[in-house]
């Protein structure tokens, strides 16, 4: 942040006549255009003659006493009643804002008095500290120990951030005073509008007949909300007088705290100095002592020299991690610079747009400024592995901390490990020993206090990275949005022609590729894994033929139904994505050697970062050819045509061999950053890789003889081909558009679209990939199922004809037990095209996404979208209720998930029938309620969706809402609520036939389900019909929903002083040896609590069904009686102990029964 220099006291006070003069002659223009012009003489009046006439407002008092009064009054009608209380309420509230506004004005007031002499004493005060700030470094004192040099610290750290906040708050005040002029204008034409709508209503009459009460209350809630606005209109002129003041002051609170700021940050780096060279001093000592008693330990007991080699790895450890924080420092430093220099540069380039617009020159400065910005990537990286480095040193710190504190009573510690290891006691070991882990002790306290520091250290570390990575975000983000349509460069002239010899020999120079060879030598004497990419690459081009072999074999079980399966299509699509990848791996390998070299240079990091991104490109072009040769995937396994993929592999084939070339040229152009070079024969061939796009979309999506020409003959119908004079001249003209921009020098806007435009052709290739993929396994599934269809009716037919054969030769018929009702055979067909149209909404609104997402660089420049607002809601944000606007942004989102949720309403119940086809455990009740309830899923989340994107809330509908409810609440509420919860029911099956459940106090079989009540036969034989709407709105036991497996709690309560493991070992036998218990789930005793007559135990075993689970309870009670009784157990039963106190001596006297 630049310093504010101090100027002289004359000049100061002269700038502030001057303000001050200026400021009165703008607030007496603006009092007289908020004076509201009357319509006859008499009622011309100033804000003055406004001021005295708002002496006759009422009081709080007033308006409250009329409330009371208004509130104890009975006869008046109740809207009228309602109507005075709203008025009075706000007039109340008027009161409160004038109050508010007078008292803001009076401090604003008093600020233009006070702020120039305060402002002077902080620039006297920032002139003595700068002066003495940067004499000298701060000096430590030299007797200072480790533990108060970390004190220091860790209080300078804590001003530091407690001004490091309150720098940053400074700065948004600046930021902020300086757009608030404009603001409070446009605040006073408003202000004005209203004063003048609010004078028409004040001059009007009363409504005839209208209550005199009405007409004073609606007088004072306007005059009152007048004398708002015109409070507001005054500490608005206030405070535009007192802005340039104001704004004195907080620079001055600025470049002070700043200072202090900065000179905090060098104490603190001087104590972090002082402190890890004391703590390296200390860990050379350490290590120069564990060096001598290693020595000495030579001829030691051997758990001494095994402590003395332990307190060495110690020493080592103090030293490593001393060497540790020596560098997190620099690091610090380093983000900390960068993260100023983001943050100086985000600060500036606002301000100088403010002021003077995106020109030509400052749009070249801030593309600069984008390129510079820091990698995030990196960053996040680096604060993933510091996380890691925290959670391991976290680890290190708790184990250190538990050793030490076993070792804080030295004496018992020996004592301890004598019961291990007896010479620890002996005299002669003894002391050795104890001096070993003093040592160690101590060793143990530096080293615990040293990872404090690196921990925190590395907090601090990834805090400032990741304010970096905050920061230059929202710069990246800031930038996007406007330096797209900035113009980085002149037309192309002779300028441009004659750079293009230099570039050219810039292209082949000698030198230039010297170095490139000089940098792959490098490379190959020093890196394996140079080699090893290269024999990788060697492997993929020597097994290339074997592949394409294995592609052809796998495509011949798909010719037959018994054999195919989608499992061939995927092995084969692995197979073609892995031969296509010799040369992209190659390309790749190469690049990043090439930047990777201790001998690289600019041309060869130019040269390196554009084989690395051509890689990707020459992946995906040599991948989708090799889909398309002969007996390939998409001819075998997607029946494409065979003229169809002819051309695809000649259009694809010459289209790779142009483009990766020129591609490469232009990327290594534009990296070695030479803007003559870039310009020129950058700019040439990057408008002829637009050009050569737009001749290879031209030959491939002609209508007429393209590769989608067939396509479109086959379907006439569809909307592919009704508008294929619409998409096809846009699709080729898109490049050319790009190169039209990039010739008239909008060089940067075309390189970015063309980026986005490139990106998005790769998607679109995945895309068909993915969708014919999912078209062919939906084939094989359709003709999987069809076959199974055909077989069963096969076999179906076999059995009915041997059923009729016997059926003749037996003299009676038998009338069959069980009625089998067949489900109804589903419509492959119909299910077949609902899911296609599913598998192509899918893929578009997918591919739609993908291309939003490749469109990343360039969507902050159509937020504009976000400023139109269409209307405006409130909501609470952060804890605070804000207006909200709705935009046009939001209006196209609502379109798009309609459109996404009505193709999937429609279509994705199908696909999940065909699904849950493959399924024999699936029946159609459950299928058709699960499509159903999808349908409905969908539904519900788009209506969500859609009401909160539009801004509205519960209470803008609750009418509605309302209005259904009472008509469906007169007479249908319940039979409705029945009918819908029975047809859940039926298809859910919370509840079958044959279930033992538990409703309210009832508990039995389900003997019948109907659409309006279930009927429930308890074990008294008694049927209950319960309605529908329990089984669903209420609480319910289903003992036998998934198996009839059940649970037994016995509660066992014993005598004090009985022998409970005895008891715990005597249920456990019960248990095992009744027949009914299962011996898996196991049962569980356990010793539950400490009752106040009894010890609880309790048994819990399992039974594998409910048929006599009273019968075997009672069978173990009275097994678990009688043992205990046989073996002297008693069950207890309650007791009460009487104890008597007093402080006096109870009169005890014996009475005989005679007397």
């Amino acid at each position: 942040m630049p310093q504010t220099s101090p100027t002289h006291p004359n000049a100061s006070r002269s700038g502030a006549r001057i303000a001050t003069l200026m400021a009165a002659l703008f607030a007496v223009l603006m009092l007289t255009a908020i004076s509201v012009p009357a319509q006859d003489t008499e009622a011309k009046t100033s804000l003055a003659s406004v001021a005295s006439a708002t002496t006759s407002l009422p009081t709080k008092a007033r308006i409250e006493e009329e409330l009371a009064g208004l509130e104890a009054s009975s006869g008046l009608d109740e809207a009228l009643k309602s109507t005075l209380t709203e008025l009075y309420r706000r007039t109340l509230a008027n009161l409160d804002d004038i109050a508010k506004f007078d008292a803001r004005l009076t401090e604003l007031t008093e600020s233009l008095k006070t702020a120039p002499k305060q402002t002077r004493e902080l620039q006297k005060s920032l002139e003595r500290q700068s002066a003495t700030s940067g004499a000298q470094p701060p000096k430590i004192p030299d007797g200072l120990t480790t533990d108060q040099l970390s004190q220091r610290l860790n209080q300078v750290l804590a001003d530091a951030a407690a001004n490091e906040i309150r720098v940053s708050e400074l700065e948004k005040l600046i930021d902020a005073n300086q757009a608030r002029p404009a603001t409070a204008r446009e605040r006073l034409i408003v202000i004005k509008q209203s004063l003048d709508t609010l004078d028409q209503d004040l001059q009007q009459g009363a409504p005839v007949g209208e209550s005199p009460e009405l007409t004073q209350a609606k007088r004072w809630a306007t005059e009152t909300q007048r004398r708002v606005l015109w409070g507001e209109a005054r500490m608005l002129e206030q405070e535009l007088l007192t802005q340039s003041a104001n704004e004195a002051l907080i620079k001055a609170r600025h470049d002070l705290a700043a200072l202090e700021l900065r000179e905090l940050k060098v104490q603190q780096r001087a104590l972090e100095e002082a402190l890890n060279e004391r703590r390296a001093e200390q860990a050379r000592t350490e290590q120069l002592a564990s060096e001598r008693a290693q020595r000495e330990a030579e001829d030691k007991h051997p758990l001494v020299r095994d402590l003395i080699q332990r307190n060495a790895a110690l020493t080592q450890a103090l030293g490593e991690s001393a060497d540790r924080l020596s560098g997190l420092r620099d690091e610090l430093a380093r983000v900390e610079a960068e993260r100023k220099r983001i943050e100086d540069e985000y600060r500036g380039a606002k301000q100088r747009l403010d002021v003077a617009g995106l020109t030509r020159a400052l749009g070249q400065v801030l593309l600069d400024q984008r390129t510079q910005l820091p990698d995030r990537r990196q960053y996040r990286s680096a604060i993933d592995q510091r996380e890691s480095q925290i959670a391991d040193a976290t680890l290190r710190q708790i184990r250190y901390r538990e050793e030490e504190r076993q070792l804080r009573d030295l004496d018992r510690y020996i004592q301890d490990l004598a019961l291990k290891e007896p010479a620890v006691g002996s005299k002669a070991v003894r002391p050795e020993f104890l001096e070993a882990l003093k040592q160690r002790r101590s060793l143990l306290g530096q080293l615990i206090k040293s990872q404090d520091d690196y921990i925190r250290q590395l907090g601090e570390l990834n805090y400032a990275a990741e304010q970096v990575v905050l920061t230059t975000q929202h710069y990246d983000d800031f930038l996007a949005e406007r330096l797209l349509w900035v113009r980085s460069s002149s037309a192309i002239d002779l300028e441009t022609v004659r750079s293009l010899p230099a570039a050219l020999g810039w292209l082949i120079s000698i030198e230039g590729w010297s170095e490139v060879g000089r940098a792959l030598i490098e490379r190959l004497r020093h890196s394996p894994l140079f080699w090893g990419g290269l024999v990788f690459v060697a492997v993929l081009l020597w097994k290339n033929p074997a592949m394409r072999r294995a592609i052809r074999a796998r495509a011949e079980p798909v010719r037959r139904v018994r054999t195919d399966g989608i499992q061939f299509t995927l092995e084969s699509i692995g197979l073609t994505l892995v031969a296509a990848l010799p040369l992209a791996v190659l390309s790749w390998l190469i690049g990043q050697q090439l930047l990777l070299s201790t001998e690289a240079t600019a041309y060869t990091r130019a040269f390196g970062v554009a084989l690395t991104q051509v890689a990707f490109g020459l992946y995906y072009l040599r991948a989708f050819r090799l889909l398309c040769m002969t007996d390939g995937v998409a001819a075998r396994h997607f029946r494409w045509n065979p003229e169809v993929l002819k051309r695809l592999r000649h259009d694809f084939g010459w289209f790779t061999f142009y483009i990766v070339p020129i591609a490469l040229i232009v990327i290594a152009l534009h990296q070695y950053n030479d803007p003559a070079h870039a310009d020129g024969l950058g700019r040439l061939l990057l408008i002829a890789t637009m050009l050569g796009f737009a001749v290879f979309f031209a030959r491939l999506l002609n209508p007429s003889h393209g590769a989608v020409s067939r396509f479109l003959a086959d379907n006439p119908d569809g909307w592919f081909h009704r508008m294929r004079r619409l998409w096809f001249p846009l699709i080729v003209g898109a490049p050319l558009a790009l190169a039209v921009l990039a010739i008239i020098g909008y060089v940067y806007t075309a390189g970015i679209l063309f980026q986005s435009l490139v990106y998005q052709v790769w998607v679109i290739l995945a895309l068909i990939m993915l969708h014919q993929t999912i078209v062919r396994w939906l084939i094989v599934t359709r003709r999987r199922l069809a076959f199974q269809a055909a077989l069963e009716r096969q076999a179906a037919r076999r059995a009915q004809a041997q059923q009729a054969a016997e059926g003749e030769r037996s003299e009676t018929g038998a009338v069959p037990e069980v009625f089998q009702v067949e489900e109804p055979e589903p419509d492959l067909a119909a299910l077949d095209e609902q899911t296609r149209r599913l598998i192509n909404a899918s893929i578009f609104i997918g591919g739609a996404f993908a291309i939003w997402a490749t469109w990343s660089e360039v969507l902050p420049a159509f937020g504009f979208l976000e400023r139109f607002a269409l209307w405006y809601h409130t909501g609470v944000i952060d804890g605070t209720e804000q207006t909200i606007p709705v935009t046009v942004a939001d209006m196209g989102l609502v379109l798009l998930i309609l459109v996404v949720a009505t193709i999937a309403a429609r279509n994705l119940p199908a696909l999940l029938e065909i699904l849950l086809l493959q399924s024999d455990s699936v029946s159609a009740g459950a299928r058709y309620t699960i499509k159903t309830l999808s349908s409905y899923l969908i539904t519900a989340v788009a209506f969500l969706l859609v009401f909160s994107t539009l801004g509205f809330d519960w209470g803008q509908v609750q009418w509605l809402v309302a209005a259904l409810g009472v008509g469906i609440g007169f007479g249908l509420q319940e039979i409705v609520a029945n009918f819908i919860s029975g047809l859940i029911i039926l298809f859910e099956r919370p509840v079958r036939v044959g279930d033992i459940v538990t409703i309210g106090d009832t508990t039995g079989v389900v003997t019948n389900i109907r659409i309006r009540a279930t009927t429930i036969r308890n074990w008294d034989k008694q049927e209950l019909l319960v309605p529908n709407k329990e089984f669903i709105t209420g609480r319910l036991l289903n003992w036998t929903l998934t198996d009839q497996q059940n649970r037994l709690t016995i509660p066992v309560g014993v005598e004090y002083g009985s022998d409970t493991k005895r008891a715990l070992e005597l249920l456990t036998r019960i248990a095992d040896e009744h027949e009914r218990v299962l011996k898996d789930p196991a049962p569980l005793i356990s010793f539950e609590a400490f009752g106040d007559n009894a010890l609880t135990l309790v048994l819990r075993a399992y039974m594998d069904s409910l048929d006599g689970r009273i019968g075997v309870i009672t069978e173990l009670h009275q097994r678990i009686y009688d043992t205990f009784n046989a073996e002297g157990i008693g069950i207890a039963f309650p007791q009460r102990d009487v104890h008597l106190y007093t402080k006096a001596p109870l009169d005890v006297r014996l009475q005989s029964n005679d007397q």
